[in-house]
């Protein structure tokens, strides 16, 4: 054997020694170090040595056995790797000359002849290797093209007479070619998602460092493109991985991401990922691709789009939690930032903006209802769910309490007192709840119901029968009553939620005014905007109750009405006026009114709402309008007590030193009534002489 120069020769039984931490010390100093070690370590270590060398031997002779068998196999794959070895020797050669390789060539020898380099670099390759084997598992995992097909199926909500109320469900539409998709529904899209997706760019140097780091952020920017495709990358980070906006994402789906969009961006023109970001687009819940959005939604092909309806499709892109047929208000105002965007990007003139501004204003999708911007139904669905157990059902059918002909007769009401109030910027509402607590007809003017446990038991209690694929799952024939003060309690919270205006609105009203009474076995609860007031609709809420009474009255006995009238004055939600007093026993006395302090709500300049009932002024004849509009800026905020004045509504109130209803008459916004104090009728005398108010 031969041995590096430098060295000593040693017995073959003696252990090899271990290299000199000093490769450069003199060779003297070398050779006593290991003479005076050699001694100490040859006794314990041949022991060690004889072991290791039968190893070796074994290894060998394994080693050499396996390659026997193996070597057909290798003979049989080194075929194919003959016939590109030219190239990757080529490519290998151009990388070898390059000067960083020989620069880190040259590094890494320096780097192994510092003490702890070669570990330091056996470390740096490890790392390396991982990192090669976590990209090539990052692509071996990547989602399809296509996306993950959803199976189909289909909820349905019902009526009581099981007639269907809304449709909820999965679907997926036909992939198409963007020549079969209107130009006005492209540019739209392209509005909504990117509007720079035209924009020449390139995947240079520059393009691919922009991908990579936005692949890495957890936003999307929306502003002028800075070097990469933004459309391709929500493609990809939403539909394609199905990162949720605001959710960790993790190292891989960020690496899967920048490699899906690199690859789209190179094998894809621009019409083609636009077409794949169209097919994959989510419309709303279980609604994925345009065709499908068009079809549902509209009843029309992709291709016969026009700007509005593109315009309000787009709009769900860009929020795609919203259901098409409850959130109308807010879809509507995301529509009408698409036009702008469209006539940003110059495809559309202002007057074709205009125009399809008015059309959306007045657009909502096939089957929107009264009830479904109610959000009734997808309360009562999500109450369902857990009874429909883990896995999705291919068809549901859902049957609930909504009765269909007094849901009529609620929402032929709110459309006569809208009518009455001038509409406008007026909103009103009405809610019906039966003995249980059940949702018996539903209207909604302001926001949908929102997920409250108020809401959530009114649901409950409105489910009635639930089948599964075919075979039932749950029946509730009979429900137990809820006591009337827990009933009353509801109703008020749920008429609260939905008299709330919708987000970012424009309410002019400055208050709600609510009502809630009896009617048969039903309770009824109606809102209605604080305009109607200003424009001499009278007492709104009272007036939409009564109307509905008054229906209900053509198709139910006239004694329930009769009651339930009766019982609507004992809520003390407001009196119509002086009723007869009952008849008494002799000694008998009615019981005294209490007096009323608070901060009052102007009905007219004769009546006001105070801690929940209205109070008529003694001695005068109320006026709406403008002058109810002047006496409400002269209570504003202010602390107003009403002493009893004869019958049960009729009260002397005054502000501070004031007698309100002096003060009415001698501003002139109202006429004494007959039998007036004194008082009274000088004060509107002084309104006549000097041509105040009404007197003008």
């Amino acid at each position: 054997m031969t041995t590096q120069p430098g060295r000593d020769w040693l017995d073959l039984s003696s252990p090899p020694q271990p290299p000199p931490e000093n490769p450069e010390a003199p060779a003297a100093s070398r050779v006593s170090v290991a003479r005076g070690g050699l001694s100490a370590g040859l006794l314990s270590g041949g022991l060690l040595a004889g072991g290791l060398a039968q190893l070796r031997t074994g290894a060998a002779r394994t080693g050499s056995a396996a390659a026997g068998h193996l070597q057909p196999v290798l003979a049989a794959a080194a075929g194919p790797l003959r016939r590109v070895a030219p190239a990757w020797q080529g490519a290998a050669e151009r990388v070898g000359a390059h000067p960083l390789a020989s620069r880190a060539v040259g590094a890494a020898r320096r780097a192994g002849a510092l003490p702890w380099g070669r570990g330091l670099l056996l470390a740096a390759l490890s790392g390396f290797g991982l990192a090669a084997l976590f990209l090539v598992w990052c692509a071996a995992t990547l989602p399809p093209l296509n996306g993950n097909l959803p199976s189909p199926r289909t909820l349905t909500v019902q009526a009581e007479d099981g007639t269907p109320i809304a449709r909820r469900g999965v679907a997926r539409g036909r992939t198409l070619p963007l020549q079969s998709v209107s130009p006005a529904m492209v540019q739209a899209f392209l509005a909504a998602q990117d509007p720079w997706f035209e924009d020449g760019y390139r995947l240079d140097a520059t393009g691919i460092a922009a991908v990579i780091g936005r692949a890495f952020r957890d936003t999307i920017s929306d502003g002028p493109r800075s070097g990469g495709p933004r459309l391709t990358q929500r493609l990809v980070r939403r539909d394609l991985i199905g990162a949720v906006p605001g959710q960790p994402r993790s190292l891989a789906d960020r690496v899967r991401e920048a490699m899906l969009v690199l690859w789209l961006s190179a094998r894809e023109s621009d019409a083609q990922i636009l077409a794949r970001g169209l097919d994959l687009a989510r419309f709303g819940p279980g609604l994925t691709g345009i065709d499908a959005a068009a079809r549902t939604l509209f009843d029309k092909n992709a291709a016969s789009l026009g700007p509005a309806e593109a315009a309000y499709l787009a709009g769900l892109t860009l929020s795609p939690d919203m259901q098409p047929d409850r959130d109308v208000t807010e879809i509507r105002a995301l529509g009408h930032a698409v036009l702008d965007g469209m006539m940003m990007r110059g495809k559309l003139t202002a007057g074709e903006a205009g125009e399809a501004g008015r059309a959306l204003d007045g657009l909502g999708p096939v089957g929107t209802t009264p009830v479904t911007r109610s959000g009734f139904p997808d309360l009562a669905l999500a109450e369902a769910g857990a009874r429909l157990g883990p896995e999705p059902p291919r068809e549901a059918v859902l049957r609930t309490t909504l009765d269909r002909d007094l849901q009529a007769m609620a929402e032929t009401a709110v459309e006569r007192r809208l009518d009455a109030a001038g509409r406008g910027g007026t909103r009103s509402g009405l809610l019906v709840l039966g003995p249980d607590g059940s949702v018996h007809a539903v209207v909604a003017g302001g926001a949908p119901l929102s997920h409250t446990p108020e809401a959530r038991r009114a649901a409950a209690a409105s489910l009635r029968h639930l089948g599964r694929d075919g075979r039932p799952v749950y029946d509730r024939l009979v429900a137990a009553p809820m006591p009337t003060a827990e009933r009353r309690t509801a109703l008020l919270t749920l008429l609260a939620d939905l008299a709330r205006p919708p987000e970012a609105a424009d309410d002019p009203a400055s208050r709600d005014g609510l009502f809630v009474g009896p009617v048969g076995d039903l309770l009824v609860g109606t809102y209605l905007s604080g305009t109607a007031a200003d424009n001499g609709a009278g007492d709104g809420p009272e007036a939409l109750f009564q109307d509905l009474a008054a229906q209900v009255a053509k198709v139910r006995p006239a004694p329930q009405v009769a009651e339930a009238r009766e019982a609507a004055r004992e809520t003390g939600s407001t009196a119509r006026g002086a009723s007869r007093p009952a008849w008494q026993n002799p000694g008998e006395r009615p019981t005294a009114t209490p007096t009323l302090r608070g901060v009052p709500r102007v009905i007219d300049t004769g009546r006001l709402r105070l801690d929940g009932q209205s109070v008529r002024l003694a001695g005068v004849e109320g006026q709406g309008g403008a002058l109810a509009r002047e006496f409400r800026q002269y209570l504003r905020r202010r602390e107003v007590t009403c002493q009893p004045a004869g019958s049960a509504d009729l009260y002397r109130c005054r502000a501070g030193d004031q007698d309100l209803s002096e003060v009415v008459l001698f501003n002139g916004a109202g006429r004494a009534a007959p039998g007036a104090p004194p008082e009274l009728q000088a004060a509107e005398a002084s309104a006549k002489g000097r041509k105040a108010g009404l007197w003008q």
